[in-house]
């Protein structure tokens, strides 16, 4: 049951204009879902704890189609949707009857300063 073109042409309704880059490489632009992920009682990506108490940090979950590979992509690639740059906490592909159907992940917003 290969769905892997009909969840590309959806995901082309429904997602957000985005890039992938991995060193001086980047991607044509491709849709992808990019949702926000609230804290789930059981879900602990990354623990920061600081002087002042616990810091909630951006994740999402991130849908993109088979044709964008995001686990071959090396551990310094990065996600660009508008003026947002997310990092890639966890990349899994789906496959269903051998065949990549779609890909998703755990994004995590990265906050630069202009200074930088």
């Amino acid at each position: 049951m290969d769905k892997a073109n009909l969840i590309k042409k959806e995901l082309n309704k429904v997602g957000k204009e985005v890039f992938l880059a991995d060193g001086s490489w980047v991607s044509t632009p491709f849709f992808a879902v990019v949702q926000q992920k609230w804290k789930q009682t059981k879900t602990n990506f990354e623990p920061k704890i600081t002087e002042i108490g616990e810091v909630s940090v951006d994740y999402f979950v991130y849908i993109g189609p088979y044709d964008h590979d995001i686990v071959s992509l090396s551990d310094n690639a990065f996600l660009l949707l508008g003026n947002e740059k997310y990092v890639f906490k966890k990349r899994e592909r789906v496959v269903v009857g051998g065949k990549t159907q779609y890909y998703w992940g755990i994004l995590r917003r990265v906050w630069e300063d202009n200074n930088d």
